[in-house]
């Protein structure tokens, strides 16, 4: 997921979206479709993906026939005036006893909202609140 995203693969990379995240942002067209529209905005501001670390995943909860667990994920971010470094989460869902995972990324779909927009989250999921990105300026 980490890879298409660099490479702006959207194709693939919302292939490990959460179908009902999928779903939520108008399907799969639609969400290409405005992938496309900020890839566009990011190089044409300067921005781009300079890499994406996957941490260990969370406890892994057994929740309405889900397995269900938060990934830690850093985002660095190469811009004209630095790199910008973002520590965010993924809520992972398996509905196969883990077989194929989906995922769904924190820092666009906020804790709070996310619960309205997926009731089916056990409440014992533990996600963390989201942290300031560290900014390094270039000299």
């Amino acid at each position: 997921m980490a890879r298409a995203l660099i490479k702006n693969d959207f194709n693939s990379f919302v292939g490990f979206m959460y179908p009902k995240i999928v779903e939520y942002a108008g399907g799969r067209e639609k969400l290409k479709q405005n992938m496309d529209s900020a890839s566009e905005a990011m190089i044409k501001f300067g921005v781009e993906f300079k890499k994406i670390i996957i941490g260990d995943p969370g406890p892994i909860v057994s929740f309405q026939n889900q397995l269900q667990c938060v990934v830690p994920q850093t985002t660095t971010l190469q811009t004209l005036l630095g790199q910008v470094e973002a520590e965010t989460s993924l809520v992972a869902i398996s509905a196969d006893k883990g077989k194929k995972w989906w995922f769904v990324d924190t820092n666009i779909y906020k804790a709070d909202k996310l619960k309205k927009i997926l009731p089916e989250l056990s409440a014992a999921l533990v996600i963390p609140p989201q942290k300031e990105p560290k900014i390094t300026p270039k000299e």
